[in-house]
């Protein structure tokens, strides 16, 4: 009997327990939950009351507490008063927290029970929410909230006359997030460091895109990515296979993904971004951001350095977005940035509706691409309903000032490869030949590799020279042209099915083309075709044209041991021969049916290099599939659905291609980890190297259409 009586004295404290502790909060906070705003003016951060929430479930009455910034160690309380509407009791209940989390409460006076409230102090987002028993309370109530420094009688900052019911007050902080420099990537390596790259950023940690897309996508916090749609950024990110981020998000509204001019002039560089996107799944954008600052034409809405960057402007049909200044540090471990969150605080307020914060900047300058960052500061943002961040539909319908005059542009470039540019037969040389002018010419702070990139603008001649033969293909052996402008002679040698560019500076094949029908393949290149300045720079020569980079490789059987010496060509019925000053080197050049073949006769060993990029239009332009294959002296780079090229010789042949760096791009960067010659490689190239001696041939051909 005694132990009956035990179990259901046992089961009555539970259950009178059960009924006066709150259950756990069940669902977000949201903006239509707000009761309270207040501005940012407390003597310390801790007691700083920004916003006061509440909302009901079936078993509790829940209150959230906004404060600017609440830490372990802080010396904060915090009385909340609360009166019960329908009984209209005469004394509050009174909640009194502690910044060490204790918890007193003083009962309504009225018989009824005691109610314990459930606190929640939460450093991370500085709120402190607490849970009441409804049936003790009821569903409606007003109250007070008072924040004091402990030791003063007078209250810190308060929050009067709060009722359950009442309205949403004010307006909610617009706030923009943006970025630019998102991914430059034009090898494995730049792109698996500018993805999750080690010992980078700002601070020399772990940093990358992917810090900021993923608590994007987790908190659903919107992003502008301004020129993620740079053809070599799509294409990277698809080789990385993590281009789906910005199809299925960008899809969704959740990022705005501007059509970018990534070069001047714009109108070109659009349309190829516009192209590149395509391919890669991405529709075109109402919005356009031009890496020079310069107007664009035929756009709702332009990305753009202001002189106020609070504030959307106008001109006639056209709103500006502004840039953020970003120089300070934004986002922290902690969250948002004191002086952001009171920003953000300020432009709540304010009488003007078209006020606005801009955060971001260049992402790999910025903390907002470190894990360590970026996921607190999103995380803050998502979890602060008097927060709204601003969509891509936003944008188009926010306020703007009609006040702004963009700037009248410079006269148009004069440069001679510009106007042969705007010449030249559209076809996909001529195109090839613009990506290389746009990105040469790409805007930059760096003086030294802006210098160093005008190095290589005679890449665009050899380009258009193929591209002028394109359009009438015709037998040629001719060494008497100019086609990179460096005042000195180069080779073409032709026929209807092939073009050949050779130089006699090192006698190598800078360029080789294949015509199949009404299509052309590129199957050599020089690595400058795709980017320049992967050395160290104070290795870097302007001066010497195209010895200018260390790195650059200017073409096929560009030998080690006899790079930029001079050659005497002699035009023969063969093809060409070039004879080095010394007569200890000669080579012979010939079209086969096939393609080209090269025969050595060298005094004593020798190494040389063989770049192969077979159709590097198709790389930048949809998703593609490279592949490597060996045999003993055959060595194949093929893509998959199009053309296989092969290099044969009786010597002896070594080759890696960009994709032997594949299987550690699944992985973030190990700074410890010996990564394969090929993850250093331009996109999308394969090196192949000839060890030879005395006499050999070495043959570069295509051997089918897959």
């Amino acid at each position: 009997m005694r132990r009956f009586l035990f179990l259901l004295l046992t089961a009555l404290f539970l259950l009178v327990t059960v009924s006066c502790l709150p259950q756990p909060f069940t669902r977000p906070w949201v903006y239509a939950d707000l009761r309270w705003r207040g501005p940012a003016d407390a003597p310390t951060p801790a007691t700083d009351l920004l916003a006061v929430y509440t909302h009901s479930t079936a078993l509790t009455v829940d209150i959230r507490l906004d404060l600017l910034d609440i830490n372990p160690g802080d010396q904060y309380a915090i009385r909340l008063s609360l009166w019960d509407n329908n009984h209209f009791s005469k004394t509050p209940l009174v909640v009194d927290i502690s910044a060490n989390g204790a918890v007193q409460t003083t009962g309504f006076g009225d018989g009824r029970p005691v109610v314990w409230p459930r606190v929640i102090q939460d450093y991370e987002l500085d709120t402190v929410s607490i849970s009441l028993n409804r049936g003790l309370i009821g569903a409606e109530y007003h109250f007070d909230v008072s924040t004091y420094i402990p030791g003063s009688a007078a209250a810190a900052d308060q929050a009067l006359g709060i009722r359950s019911d009442g309205l949403t007050p004010g307006q909610r902080a617009p706030l923009l997030l943006e970025f630019w420099n998102t991914f430059p990537a034009d090898t494995p390596a730049q792109a698996l460091r500018r993805w999750d790259g080690a010992h980078t950023g700002p601070l020399g940690d772990r940093h990358g895109l992917v810090h900021v897309l993923q608590p994007a996508e987790i908190y659903h916090v919107p992003l502008a990515l301004l020129d993620v749609r740079n053809p070599a950024s799509l294409a990277a990110l698809s080789y990385l296979e993590e281009l789906w981020h910005v199809q299925i998000y960008g899809a969704r509204g959740l990022f705005i993904l501007p059509d970018v001019a990534y070069g001047e002039p714009a109108d070109v560089a659009v349309n190829i971004s516009r192209q590149s996107s395509a391919g890669f799944g991405i529709s075109d954008s109402p919005f356009v951001y031009a890496a020079s600052g310069e107007p664009v034409t035929g756009y709702p809405a332009q990305f753009v350095r202001l002189p106020d960057s609070s504030h959307l402007a106008k001109s006639g049909s056209t709103r500006f977005i502004p840039l953020p200044e970003a120089q300070a540090v934004e986002a922290t471990a902690d969250g948002p940035s004191l002086d952001v969150r009171r920003a953000l605080n300020a432009v709540a307020f304010s009488p003007d509706r078209s006020d606005l914060i801009v955060l971001g900047g260049s992402l790999p300058d910025s903390t907002w691409g470190d894990p360590d960052m970026s996921f607190p500061t999103l995380q803050w943002i998502a979890a602060h309903p008097w927060i709204q961040p601003l969509t891509g539909d936003d944008l188009l319908t926010f306020p703007a000032r009609d006040a702004y005059t963009p700037p009248v542009s410079p006269a148009a470039d004069s440069s001679p490869w510009l106007t042969q540019l705007r010449a030249a037969p559209w076809n996909s040389i001529t195109q090839s030949a613009w990506q290389v002018y746009l990105s040469l010419t790409a805007p930059t702070a760096d003086v030294n590799l802006k210098a160093l990139r005008a190095a290589y603008l005679g890449d665009v001649g050899e380009l258009l020279a193929a591209a002028r033969w394109m359009e009438s293909p015709a037998a040629q052996a001719n060494c008497s042209l100019d086609l990179d402008g460096d005042g000195r002679q180069e080779c073409i040698l032709s026929n209807r099915q092939f073009f050949a560019v050779l130089d006699p500076q090192g006698a190598t094949l800078t360029n080789l083309f294949m015509l199949d029908g009404r299509s052309v393949h590129q199957l050599v290149g020089a690595t400058s075709q795709f980017t320049v300045g992967l050395s160290d720079p104070s290795e870097w020569q302007p001066r010497l044209g195209k010895a200018a980079d260390p790195t650059v490789i200017p073409g096929a059987f560009f030998d080690e041991d006899s790079t930029w010496q001079a050659y005497t060509p002699t035009v023969t019925l063969q093809g060409i021969t070039f004879t080095r000053s010394d007569g200890r080197r000669i080579k012979t050049y010939q079209l086969t049916q096939g393609g080209i073949q090269v025969e050595y006769r060298a005094a004593g060993p020798l190494s040389t290099q063989i770049p192969l990029v077979v159709d590097p239009q198709t790389y930048y332009f949809q998703p593609v599939d490279y592949r490597p294959d060996f045999t003993p002296q055959v060595w194949t780079w093929s893509l998959l659905g199009g053309i296989s090229v092969q290099v044969r010789t009786d010597a002896t042949l070594t080759g890696q291609g960009f994709v032997s760096s594949y299987p550690f791009l699944q992985m973030p960067e190990d700074p410890n980890l010996d990564y394969p010659d090929g993850h250093y490689y331009p996109f999308p190239l394969a090196e192949v190297t000839i060890h030879g001696s005395g006499n050999f041939q070495a043959e570069i051909s295509v051997e089918s259409q897959k």
